[in-house]
């Protein structure tokens, strides 16, 4: 699809940058890239989920082509149905 090289939409999800975030448990930075939902706090252990804004992903009606669809329901939070192999980590998401 055209969309794959040209969306501007999609550009913090297919070239991740970092963003830091307080650990809302120990107020320590915590780095988490622009593709991901969390992280691991790496002071306190604490999971640190992101305030995912709006993307593409949530209103282009091409996004789960553009994206593929393991990659379009790892950014969108969905689980990997039982047996995939996506299911048997943390779908790419790094803690």
């Amino acid at each position: 699809m055209a969309f794959n090289n040209i969306c501007p939409g999609s550009t913090s999800l297919k070239s991740p940058m970092p963003e830091y975030t307080p650990c809302p448990n120990c107020g320590e930075e915590v780095e988490i890239w622009t593709d991901e939902i969390k992280t691991t706090c790496s002071n306190c252990k604490t999971t640190v989920f992101k305030d995912r804004k709006m993307s593409c992903i949530d209103w282009c009606q091409f996004a789960k082509d553009c994206f593929g669809e393991v990659e379009y329901n790892r950014i969108k939070g969905v689980a990997a149905p039982a047996g995939d192999p996506a299911s048997m980590s943390d779908g790419g998401i790094a803690s």
